[in-house]
């Protein structure tokens, strides 16, 4: 049984990092905000923000709680929809 239920159906094997990346940046963009306004309301520097989204990170499993957290959706939410 999982334990975290909102990730119980990932399967990141192959899972890329930059389709992560056009996803935080689809939320982003759905929000209306700039990186900078996305940054702000995050607490990660803009810098990195840019670097999420062009898939150039590793996101910590911290990283990816404040992602969520900043768009107001499940983590697993980020991966939904995602194809390789």
């Amino acid at each position: 049984m999982c334990r975290f239920r909102s990730l119980c159906f990932l399967d990141l094997a192959g899972f890329s990092d930059r389709l992560l990346g056009t996803r935080v940046r689809e939320l982003r963009l759905k929000r209306g905000w700039t990186q900078d306004v996305f940054a702000d309301k995050s607490g990660f520097h803009r810098a990195q923000v840019g670097a999420f989204e062009r898939g150039e990170m590793n996101l910590t499993l911290a990283s990816l709680l404040l992602l969520a957290q900043t768009v107001k959706i499940r983590v697993g939410d980020l991966f939904r929809g995602i194809e390789d």
